[in-house]
């Protein structure tokens, strides 16, 4: 008797570790949006960055372009990472994409295959490709990690 109230026990423990860690890995997600205006000067001035933002967790980074700010025929956009906020210039997603719609959205960090993100900080470059005007600008939201990720389409 001694012996199945101690696993009954045990099987409890585990239960409420199994069901804790997700929701405390949850909390540590940086899903806050912060806005940022890219600015686009000249035709010297073709990119503009974000500031720099701590991943807590794997997930991607969401950005959703504010509505009426979109630049003629879009932006690009590009993520960046470093293991501290002054080391931020290696690339974490392979190319630029395309963001030409108000709908939120995700950027894997598919130049870093295997390599878990959480912890390390990023930031978003956005290019203004576009020879027409030689300005531009965009209004974004975005955050590091993405809450949800799967109800968001990804760029990448």
């Amino acid at each position: 008797m001694y012996k199945k109230f101690l696993s009954s026990l045990l099987i409890i423990a585990v239960l409420c570790v199994a069901v804790a860690l997700p929701a405390s890995a949850s909390t540590l997600a940086n899903t806050g949006d912060t806005y940022y205006e890219f600015y686009w000067k000249d035709n010297n001035s073709r990119y503009d960055y974000t500031t720099v933002r701590q991943k807590g967790d794997n997930t991607p980074v969401y950005l959703c372009a504010q509505l009426y700010t979109l630049p003629y025929n879009g932006f690009w956009a590009k993520t960046f990472q470093g293991t501290t906020s002054g080391s931020v210039g290696a690339a974490a997603s392979k190319d630029e994409y395309l963001v030409n719609d108000y709908e939120g959205h995700t950027i894997r960090s598919n130049a870093l295959e295997g390599v878990n993100m959480a912890g390390r900080h990023v930031k978003i470059r956005g290019h203004y490709r576009d020879t027409t005007y030689s300005w531009g600008s965009c209004e974004i939201a975005w955050s590091p990690d993405t809450y949800n990720a799967s109800q968001y389409s990804s760029l990448n």
